[in-house]
């Protein structure tokens, strides 16, 4: 077998399981994502292959019928709108060379009793995993961000005096036009409002919104209070940011806001009848690091870190974008 044939071949799990550090891989996966939000608005869906196919049905369960029936009379039947679409991971990986002169000076501080508070091998997972999480977070976001992954009713740009830094819009209500919009298309309320940071920082102290506040409250709204005027279960800040190559820093979810209803639960029995916004395709066992190895010619240890996903929209129309909003 050629090397490329070899390489295509999709692994099974206890092929992947073999190949990794499985030390490494639990550091990597107690490491968190911080200030990531990218699970949150399209949830992890396990798949053994890198291509699935799973069903969808149609909107027959919202419609009405006339279920009444005499005795010994026909039983109402629905047919059901069925079909299946395919979801296909795609492999993302990094590696992180450590000189061996690095890990060299490594052991003998730890053998003088000066050791860092971080192991060398560690950081380089970190890092890894942290380019890859920043990688994902901006794929999600320039999904969730784009106009184009909405129908025409679901999305609003706000300039002027309707953005949410001008007193003279009204934050509130636009909240919760957009989860009527998104419960009259899907049957379903959102839950989930996630806000770019300087969104989230215009919210807070909007004076529409410090008017649902109590008098004696002298600071801003805090998240759990904007959970309760925006009648939504979590609320969600994009911090992350993203280095140009010329070393300015650029938010990654913009002066966006997106307004979602995102399943509580999702694995291997979802449903995807119900209206989630989107989800994460992610191949079972990732992310997880690979046995480093050694490089003659570089004279260094190279840890490597793979991650097989996809971010897929569900229902588009179970989102509602705020684009522009600051």
């Amino acid at each position: 077998m050629r090397p490329t044939e070899a390489n295509n071949m999709t692994m099974t799990l206890q092929q992947i399981r073999l190949n990794q550090s499985q030390v490494l891989t639990n550091i990597l996966l107690g490491f968190g994502q911080g200030a990531f939000v990218a699970e949150r608005l399209f949830p992890r869906l396990p798949q053994a292959l890198s291509s699935v196919v799973l069903g969808r049905l149609g909107n027959e369960a919202l419609q009405q019928y006339n279920l009444a029936r005499a005795p010994a009379s026909a039983t109402k039947r629905v047919e059901i709108n069925y079909q299946g679409e395919t979801y296909t991971v795609r492999q993302h990986a990094v590696e992180v060379p450590v000189p061996r002169e690095h890990i060299r000076e490594a052991e003998a501080a730890k053998r003088l009793g000066i050791a860092a508070n971080l192991d060398i091998s560690t950081a380089a997972v970190y890092t890894a995993s942290q380019i890859l999480a920043l990688d994902y977070e901006i794929e999600a976001a320039g999904l969730a961000t784009n106009t184009a992954s909405y129908p025409t009713a679901n999305s609003v740009t706000l300039s002027g005096s309707t953005q949410w830094t001008s007193d003279t819009s009204d934050p509130v209500d636009d909240v919760l036009d957009g989860a009527e919009t998104i419960r009259t298309s899907t049957g379903k309320r959102p839950n989930t409002l996630v806000l770019g940071a300087a969104a989230f920082a215009a919210l807070i102290k909007h004076p529409k919104v410090r008017g649902y506040l109590p008098n004696t409250q002298l600071g801003p709204a805090t998240v759990d209070q904007l959970k309760t005027i925006f009648n939504v279960e979590s609320v969600e800040t994009g911090d992350a940011i993203w280095i140009d190559g010329q070393g300015v820093a650029h938010d990654v979810w913009g002066g966006d806001a997106i307004l979602a209803y995102t399943p509580k639960f999702v694995g291997a029995q979802v449903n995807l009848a119900e209206p989630a916004f989107g989800f994460t395709n992610v191949l079972e066992g990732h992310p997880f690091v690979e046995t480093p190895y050694y490089e003659d010619n570089r004279k260094s240890w190279i840890y490597g870190v793979t991650y097989e996903r996809a971010v897929n929209l569900s229902t588009p129309a179970a989102g509602f974008l705020f684009k522009s909003a600051v």
